[in-house]
């Protein structure tokens, strides 16, 4: 019976590269918000903006390891808004026109290479304080 079941047992899917990023970001996401006031946060858009800046450029340094293309980064995107945001889909905008104004706006510029270089920075480095680089900024803007 065990040579038939393992035979005929679905086998689960392998982790796709949008997978493995996902699941790292989610790890760094949490290191991030231990230094982030997250009632704070909730009261000023200006804040928001910048958080996910950050973390989208944590998102372009891992679809730079994972190989993923525009639409897979963006899907990772899409996710964290929805997961650590919770924003109905009438409040997000156009995820591409937010993205945009990442790399339009020099404040939010700078938290986008800043979630970049942290990220690398706590992945490969294993500089496991570097997330509350996050926090720090918040604090000081």
């Amino acid at each position: 019976m065990g040579l038939i079941d393992s035979l005929f047992r679905r086998k689960p899917p392998r982790p796709t590269a949008v997978d493995g990023a996902s699941r790292i970001l989610e790890r760094f996401t949490t290191a991030t918000s231990m230094g982030i006031d997250r009632e704070d946060l909730a009261r000023y858009p200006v804040k928001q903006r910048k958080v996910m800046a950050f973390h989208f450029g944590a998102i372009e340094y891992l679809a730079r390891e994972f190989q993923l293309d525009e639409t897979q980064m963006l899907s990772v995107f899409v996710v964290f808004i929805d997961t650590y945001f919770v924003m109905p889909i009438t409040e997000t905008g156009s995820i591409s026109e937010r993205v945009q104004g990442f790399y339009d706006k020099p404040e939010e510029r700078e938290y986008l290479e800043a979630g970049s270089d942290v990220c690398r920075r706590w992945h490969e480095d294993d500089e496991r304080r570097a997330p509350l680089e996050l926090g720090e900024r918040l604090q000081r803007a």
